[in-house]
């Protein structure tokens, strides 16, 4: 027996395959965390095609937020900052 209905599969996979077109980088692991959220908010009872849009989407933030922010270090560790900006150094 499936955990999930047939319609909320639906919307789920359509939520799933919408959010990975806005990603910077898709890749299998992204996809694997976008739909990871997307079976939370199954699970906390999200039915509807618009909350699954709205869960893909803010997993997507997530995933470019800490994309950035590795981008960031890099860049500061390159130039000689290090984590001072952190409060690490």
């Amino acid at each position: 027996m499936l955990e999930f209905d047939t319609n909320t599969l639906a919307f789920m996979t359509a939520a799933l395959e919408q959010s990975s077109k806005k990603l910077r980088k898709d890749s299998p692991e992204a996809r694997k965390f976008i739909a990871n959220r997307l079976t939370a908010c199954a699970r906390a009872g999200g039915k509807s095609m618009a909350v699954f849009y709205e869960a893909g989407e803010m997993a997507v933030d997530e995933l470019d937020s800490s994309t950035i922010a590795r981008w960031w270090r890099r860049v500061l560790k390159l130039v000689g900052v290090g984590n001072s900006w952190q409060g690490q150094d």
